[in-house]
């Protein structure tokens, strides 16, 4: 059953000013500050009925026309608006002071009612031992919630998706919802070369965002791969036509610094990098497993240079409704920190921290992926590539008539000559978005090759 806290007034004292002990922990001298870019690139927005929506305009911007006088004026189609919704999801996690530590925090009140002078500054220091020792769990709990929303943020505008899980301590395992944000897969590319790029592949997006109507603010992209991209030929020699370098393709070229290429890409393509590098703790069995949410193999670009969509938080129950001898203080708004005693099976003070709340990424029609792990592999069986009875090729271990494919790839658009190795077949496939990559294995699913 739930008591007012053994401490109560200790907690009375700082737990109205929480946000004060938080933000001292998170920027403290003792660790590197903690950075959250869903805070930098979300908008908190409340939910009255606990929902979120991600509107997506796909506007198309078209020039009007010369009207002769006297003339009606063109009626001009009207831009699709597609949208992306759901419940909120509840997050939360508890923190637990068992006898041990509750002892050891008596033992601390036992030491300041020693001392007389309440206005001495080893009673103040004393006291704010406590106070510390006190305030440790609602801070973890609250700052643990910003890990959590780092975390969905970082992995949804990477991935497009995001899967909430239950929380397997309260027997949820296998309970979960999958958060779609809706990104096109006609917005959706790959590398022409496996785990490689060149500038080709970057032109691809932008040209793409031209032909849309669209403009890039900023790509996102993790501190693994810009520093993979760094190592390649293709970045060397942007680094080296930036800083005006006379090269053969021989010349060896050193690899840029992340400043010279970031400056040397941003001079080509007109916007620049955010790069990303961030780590979140997941608890697991008891253990703690480092996480980078941010996926590695992906590029994104971004309509936007500093916002890419809402945190939609809403009123949690217990926030209009809360129970009896519970001290509570409520955090950014939508963080309800609660501390309450229980003394059964054992005496334990316990701390939650909930949350309605979940990152939406928005304008997901004018947002574009640069994915490394979707590229179509040469088969090796097709590498030599020699002779006129060269007639198949494969795809994704599947052997296909080759006139067929180069048929349906220059019936969407390419050029691929009829007489063409399989390796430039390989190619004109990887140039194509996710959504022409459907189509074409739509169009020659009845032209597998006779084994």
């Amino acid at each position: 059953m739930a008591q007012p806290s053994i401490f109560q007034k200790f907690i009375e004292q700082f737990m109205p000013v929480l946000g004060l002990y938080i933000t001292e922990k998170v920027n403290g001298k003792s660790q590197r500050e903690r950075t959250y870019l869903f805070k930098q690139r979300l908008t908190p927005v409340y939910s009255p009925d606990q929902k979120w929506e991600g509107t997506s305009a796909n506007t198309r911007y078209v020039a009007a026309d010369y009207v002769a006088l006297d003339s009606p004026l063109p009626l001009k189609r009207r831009s699709q608006i597609s949208s992306s919704n759901g419940k909120l999801p509840k997050i939360g996690m508890r923190k637990v002071l068992n006898e041990t530590d509750i002892n050891s925090i008596n033992i601390m009140e036992g030491q300041l009612s020693q001392i007389k002078d309440p206005e001495s500054s080893a009673y103040v220091q004393k006291k704010r031992q406590i106070i510390k020792k006190l305030a440790d769990d609602p801070t973890a709990c609250a700052i643990g919630l910003d890990e959590l929303n780092e975390f969905a943020y970082q992995y949804g505008i990477s991935n497009g998706i995001v899967l909430v899980k239950g929380d397997p301590n309260d027997g949820n395992t296998g309970i979960g919802m999958r958060v779609d944000y809706g990104y096109k897969d006609s917005n959706i590319f790959r590398t022409e070369t496996p785990e490689d790029c060149t500038g080709d592949d970057f032109q691809r997006i932008v040209d793409k965002a031209n032909a849309d109507g669209n403009s890039i603010a900023v790509a996102m992209i993790s501190k693994w791969r810009l520093d993979r991209i760094r190592r390649t030929r293709w970045a060397r020699e942007l680094a080296a036509d930036y800083k005006e370098q006379t090269y053969t393709d021989t010349t060896k070229l050193p690899v840029p610094s992340v400043k010279t290429f970031s400056e040397a890409f941003e001079n080509e393509y007109g916007f620049g990098f955010i790069v990303v590098n961030r780590t979140i703790l997941q608890e697991k069995n008891g253990k703690d497993i480092p996480v980078k949410p941010f996926n590695q193999d992906r590029v994104v670009f971004l309509p936007n240079a500093d916002k890419d969509g809402s945190l939609v938080y809403g009123t949690l129950a217990e926030m209009t409704h809360p129970a009896k001898h519970v001290e509570y203080s409520t955090v950014d708004e939508y963080k309800l920190i609660s501390r309450l005693c229980v003394t059964e099976p054992s005496l334990t003070e316990v701390t939650k921290g909930q949350a309605l709340v979940l990152p939406v990424i928005e304008d997901v029609d004018a947002i574009y992926v640069l994915d490394f792990s979707k590229a179509v592999e040469l088969d090796p069986s097709d590498a030599t590539d020699e002779g006129a009875v060269d007639t198949n090729i494969t795809i994704s271990g599947t052997q296909y008539q080759k006139a067929a494919v180069i048929k349906a790839l220059n019936d969407m658009g390419a050029n691929v000559k009829a007489s063409a190795k399989d390796a430039a077949v390989i190619k004109a496939i990887n140039a194509l978005s996710d959504e022409d990559t459907a189509k074409l294995m739509e169009a020659i699913k009845d032209s597998k090759a006779s084994v």
